[in-house]
């Protein structure tokens, strides 16, 4: 039997899947190198193979998720990223779901132009991750 938390997790995770295939999909498309990195993500955060492919076949809208915690936000933004230019073609669709992303969590729209700094020459180190994180969060409570 499934407990509670257990299925708060798996909800969780999920849902977190669902707004990278959204933001994959925002070109009209799925491609595999798309499909792939999801599948990689998805693994990566405790998903199974099946839930995963569940997950890509699914067309049901779903609303957008915000994870609570600002750790979790920033995991989700990666991913997104990463995703944004997993074929090297970034699409103004998924540049408007990243700024929507960044408004849902209540950060500056400028950070756009520092996470394309950021990622335009691949994926960033964790080490730069965290620095990049770090002033972000430092900006915007200095800011409020």
């Amino acid at each position: 039997m499934t407990s509670f938390f257990e299925h708060q997790r798996s909800s969780f995770k999920r849902n977190y899947l669902r707004n990278l295939i959204v933001l994959a999909s925002a070109d009209g498309s799925l491609e595999a190198e798309e499909k792939a990195l999801i599948t990689r993500i998805g693994l990566r955060r405790g998903l199974k193979a099946w839930q995963i492919d569940e997950l890509l076949q699914d067309t049901t809208k779903h609303d957008l998720f915000l994870p609570e915690s600002v750790a979790n936000r920033m995991n989700m933004l990666f991913d997104l990223m990463e995703l944004v230019y997993a074929n090297r073609q970034v699409n103004e669709n998924e540049i408007i779901y990243i700024k929507g992303i960044l408004v849902a969590f209540q950060l500056p729209l400028s950070v756009m132009d520092d996470l394309t700094k950021l990622f335009e020459n691949g994926t960033p180190t964790s080490i730069q991750w965290r620095d990049f994180v770090d002033e972000i969060c430092t900006s915007t409570v200095q800011s409020k």
